[in-house]
């Protein structure tokens, strides 16, 4: 006997369902809860990453601005932009700086 899955990924296949509402708003429920879960979870790991400016990225990493600019454009350093300013995640910056003692 084929499972439901396999029926379902069948192109031929037509099925009809009944779902009572009940099972409806439980199912509805249960992906909404489990979104909330994935999003509090990436929200708390957010607020754990601490954000630099330009100037400290600069400072920290012993470069120029336009050295920022193109680690930015080739995706080696990614920018964010919080309204017009410009920050870079810590967590990247401590990335480069092992690699770059990693290959000392």
């Amino acid at each position: 006997m084929k499972s439901l899955l396999s029926i379902i990924q069948d192109e031929k296949a037509n099925i009809k369902l009944e779902v009572s509402g009940e099972d409806l708003l439980e199912f509805s429920n249960d992906l909404i809860n489990r979104a909330k879960s994935e999003l509090s979870t990436e929200i708390a790991e957010a607020r754990k990453e601490r954000y630099l400016t330009r100037s400290e990225v600069k400072e920290i990493c012993g470069v120029c601005e336009a050295t920022l600019w193109h680690w930015n454009k080739k995706n080696y350093l990614k920018a964010i932009k919080v309204g017009s300013k410009v920050h870079y995640r810590m967590s990247d910056i401590k990335r480069i700086l092992e690699s770059n003692n990693e290959n000392r």
